[in-house]
């Protein structure tokens, strides 16, 4: 968020506050159900009266519409900084580098590897076929612990966590031996 929109925002939160306690009090109170009765009738059929509305209108569209975009500044790499300097490294090669690791446990096919960087480091999520017969518990573990020792030993990057889908059973076609 630019410091602009974080000004805006502040003085924004603060009026609408502010006028938040001032209605609150009119319900309890005689003397400001009156005052606030006697403005509402000053401010009938005046059209400059409007701008003040609609600025908090404007204010609340731009915040929202704000919030829903695409955040383009997010970062798609792990940053480390080093004795020598600043070290980045994607989170493309990090699949890669999950995609090679699972690739080397027996039992897996099509494998497919995303990654989310989270505030200790990463989390990895794996999504394969199965080949029949194959013991996936056993085939799942051994994954898990590979990837993580494997992105862990050649990046530093701690990985939090490898979460490993199994999306069917994989058969495999062997040629005709006649």
């Amino acid at each position: 968020m630019k410091l602009l929109d974080r000004i805006i925002l502040t003085l924004y939160s603060f009026s609408i506050g502010i006028l938040s306690l001032l209605l609150l009090v009119v319900p309890f109170h005689t003397g400001s159900y009156e005052w606030t009765r006697v403005l509402l009738e000053n401010l009938r059929h005046n059209w400059q009266n409007i701008l003040f509305p609609l600025f908090f209108l404007g204010v609340s569209i731009w915040f929202l519409i704000s919030g829903l975009r695409y955040n383009r500044s997010k970062q798609h790499a792990v940053i480390r900084h080093t004795a020598f300097g600043e070290v980045k490294i994607t989170l493309n090669t990090l699949e890669g580098m999950a995609q090679k690791s699972a690739k080397s446990v027996p039992g897996l096919r099509e494998i497919k590897a995303s990654v989310q960087q989270v505030a200790e480091g990463v989390i990895i999520q794996i999504e394969s076929l199965a080949i029949s017969d194959t013991n996936i518990p056993e085939a799942t573990v051994k994954v898990q612990q590979s990837i993580k020792e494997y992105i862990e030993e050649f990046t530093g990057i701690t990985v939090q966590e490898v979460k490993v889908t199994i999306q069917d059973i994989s058969t495999i076609n062997k040629g005709r031996v006649e």
